[in-house]
């Protein structure tokens, strides 16, 4: 390789590690500052639950107030065993008695936050401040 392409080509041999390097600490930079974010209280954490219709198939339920929308993207923030928030990026379909069906993205048993919120953010510790038991639409 001729000395004038090496000296084309360094500007972005060296900008690209930098760009790469750049990208990943922001990143882990916001992580840790939610982390650290003192608990928000929630108003209530919901079970994914199921109610079997009338043909006899199964279809898994999510309040309608647990639903936020990213764009043209539909989520909700799942509840870990260890009181922090997960975005999950789900498909629902029709409205069922102020329910939403779930197509996909949640299983059964898992638990969400009843009412999603603007304050609420992916890696936060949720307090529960009232929970509201499994209940069955069948």
């Amino acid at each position: 390789m001729s000395a004038d392409i090496k000296m084309k080509f360094f500007p972005f041999l060296v900008a690209i590690p930098l760009l790469f390097a750049g990208c990943s600490n922001q990143n882990s930079e916001s992580l840790k500052s939610r982390s650290k974010a003192a608990p928000v209280a929630v108003v209530s954490v919901v079970a994914v639950r199921s109610a079997v219709e009338a043909g006899g198939d199964e279809v898994l339920l999510v309040p309608a107030t647990a639903i936020f929308h990213k764009g043209e993207l539909t989520a909700v923030f799942v509840v870990g065993a260890d009181n922090r928030l997960t975005v999950r990026w789900i498909s629902t379909g029709r409205s069922m008695r102020g329910d939403l069906v779930v197509l996909g993205g949640l299983d059964k048993g898992e638990f969400v936050v009843g009412v999603s919120a603007p304050a609420l953010v992916e890696g936060v510790t949720v307090i529960k401040s009232v929970t509201v038991e499994d209940q069955t639409h069948e």
